[in-house]
């Protein structure tokens, strides 16, 4: 791939979360390169995250190595916000530096766990009820409320889904791609499915495809 060096994912070779975790993740310089914004609803509550997970020095360790990014990142992000989308990757690849050990597949439960204690009693029940296949099938119409860069778009088939990212650079960058995998299968289990397969693949250098399976 061209874009951002070895980017974890080809078309031939589905890649599920502990193969794209074992990938480098690009370079800040690389990541500041990418255009695009995303809304502070991807960032929310960031910094108590940090705080609770990592203690009260987390914050600032974390915002010495954002940089000039952090200059105007607020601890919780309004939800509508718009934040050039470095910010999401960079945050996410100092905080799997500073305090996963440099593993990202150690974020799936600490995010499962912030989505689950967020998420209330009523929204969870309807999730339940629905069923993954109503949301996943609103990729169009999420993706731009998230990110004004690319495009994405569902094929839903009974219990498994292919969500298609196309024209962003954002999409190539190994990082975006082992969050959305995480998101996808969180997601799925939160309305009480299970999740049997899922992997992406890149069929162009600035998109990205998800397949998962659930019963």
């Amino acid at each position: 791939m061209a874009i951002g060096g070895d980017v974890g994912c080809s078309e031939d070779a589905a890649l599920g979360i502990p193969e794209l975790a074992a990938r480098a993740p690009w370079s800040a310089a690389e990541v500041l390169a990418l255009p695009g914004r995303c809304r502070g609803s991807v960032l929310a509550r960031w910094a108590a995250l940090c705080r609770r997970r990592f203690g009260d020095a987390a914050v600032q360790r974390v915002r010495a190595e954002l940089g000039p990014l952090s200059a105007d990142l607020p601890d919780d992000p309004p939800d509508d916000a718009w934040f050039p989308v470095a910010v999401q990757i960079r945050l996410t690849d100092v905080v799997v530096a500073e305090f996963l050990g440099g593993d990202p597949s150690r974020l799936q439960p600490l995010l499962a766990d912030d989505v689950a204690r967020q998420l209330g009693r009523a929204a969870g029940m309807f999730l339940r009820a629905v069923g993954p296949a109503p949301v996943l099938a609103r990729a169009k119409q999420i993706h731009p409320s998230l990110y004004d860069v690319g495009r994405a778009r569902t094929d839903i088939r009974s219990t498994q889904a292919t969500i298609h990212c196309e024209g962003a650079r954002l999409f190539a960058n190994p990082t975006w791609q082992i969050l959305q995998l995480m998101a996808h299968a969180g997601f799925v289990e939160l309305t009480g499915r299970r999740v049997i397969s899922l992997g992406a693949t890149m069929p162009a250098d600035d998109a990205l495809r998800i397949d998962v399976r659930w019963e």
